[in-house]
This record gives C-alpha cells, structure tokens and sequence, in this order.
C-alpha cells in the first residue's frame, strides 16, 4: 500500500508499476513509464480499472498530447529533492496542455517542494519519506507568500513596485477580511 495525500486527507493506493517489457497485469491499478505508454496506448486506453502514466525527468511530457482526455493520471516523478524538471513537466500538462486529471508527483521531493508543485499543479502526492508523512499529519505547510514567477494554476498579481514579485490574490481577499 503506498499513502497518497490529495485536497488536504489522506488515501491508502496499491499500484503495480510496470517497468520494461513486463506484462501489465489485467486487475488493479497500474503506472507505466511514457515510452511502454506510447508503444501500445490501446492496451491502457481501453482499461476500466485505474491506470497512469509516469513521467521520468527528461521525458518529452508533450508525446502525451494526444492521449491526455482520457488519461486520468499522469505521475511526475521526482528522483531527487534537487531535481526540479518534475516542476517544469507538471506545468507544461498544466498550462500548456491543458490537462485536467491528476498530476501526482512522487519520489524523494522534501516537504518544503510540496506547496511550490501544488502551485506548478501537482494534485495529489505518493507520500515515501516518512518525514514528509509525519508533517503533513501535523499539518504543517511551508507556504511561500511572495512569488518571481508566475505560473497559470494561480491568480496572482504584482506586489508593490517590482512587477516580478507576485503575491497570490488569495491571500491579498484574505488580508482585506
């Protein structure tokens, strides 16, 4: 069972991620990697059961175009706390390609990545550090407040006299109560 965070709770998932040339089992949730995607979608396109496609860092997000309406998970995988191309995939099935199912990212992300991948449109989170689990059972967010770049999941206006610096206009209506 892996424990997945999504909209503020917690979910138990058993996915089965399929690698390489193995067989995708006919039952139960699976993950795939793009390229096993890409050379048979049929197989995935035509299943019931839950289903997703991961992407690894340097994976080319746009391939999966095509597909992206009837692909109801697409998980971003995050090697290394200090690998942030997960960031730049899950804006671009986001804001350049309109994907509207789950992003969900896993791997070794640290809890201070969380609310920046929720802003770049991450959905849900495969919780695998416990130190992470534990945080956010406490329910601590580090939220960043001020922004240098704008992303399109978030309304976001300039702040003061530098219009690179972006506040969430969330929190100027909850200042203003």
């Amino acid at each position: 069972m892996t424990v997945i965070f999504k909209d503020g709770a917690f979910h138990n998932e058993d996915w089965t991620r399929v690698d390489g040339e193995d067989a995708i089992p006919a039952h139960g949730a699976v993950l795939v990697g793009l390229d096993r995607f890409l050379d048979t979608p049929d197989v995935l396109l035509s299943r019931a059961a839950n289903w997703g496609v991961v992407i690894a860092p340097g994976d080319e997000v746009e391939r999966l175009a095509p597909y992206l309406a009837d692909i109801p998970l697409v998980a971003v995988a995050f090697p290394s706390f200090a690998d942030g191309r997960g960031f730049s995939a899950a804006r671009v099935l986001r804001e350049h390609l309109s994907f509207d199912g789950d992003i969900r990212a896993t791997g070794n992300y640290i809890l201070d990545q969380v609310p920046m991948a929720r802003r770049c449109g991450v959905t849900s989170f495969e919780i695998s550090k416990p130190e992470v689990l534990k945080a956010l059972k406490a329910g601590e967010w580090p939220e960043v407040t001020k922004y240098l770049q704008p992303v399109g999941t978030v309304d976001e206006i300039p702040v003061g006299t530098r219009p690179w610096v972006r506040v969430s206009l969330r929190e100027v209506r909850e200042a203003a109560e």
